[in-house]
C-alpha cells in the first residue's frame, strides 16, 4: 500500500494547491486546476465520465517522528 501512495503523491507533487482529475486507477492525469469543477470538466473532455478527484496539498515537506 505505501508503494501505491508514494506513486500517488509523486504524481500530484507537481500540482500544489490544485485539483487533479486522475483515471480510476490513479495512473494518468486528465485534468488540473484550482477550481474542482474545471479539473473534472477536464477529464470529461478526455472522455473519462468519473475521475478519481484529489487535492494537491499546498506544500510538501518532510517529516521526522521519534
Amino acid at each position: 500500500m505505501k508503494h501505491v501512495q508514494k506513486k500517488l503523491a509523486q504524481l500530484i507533487e507537481p500540482f500544489s494547491g490544485k485539483w487533479v482529475a486522475l483515471t480510476p486507477d490513479e495512473k494518468t492525469v486528465l485534468g488540473v486546476s484550482k477550481n474542482m469543477k474545471k479539473a473534472i470538466n477536464q477529464a470529461h473532455e478526455k472522455g473519462e465520465p468519473q475521475p478519481f478527484l484529489i487535492k494537491s496539498p499546498d506544500a510538501y515537506t518532510a517529516a521526522v517522528f521519534y
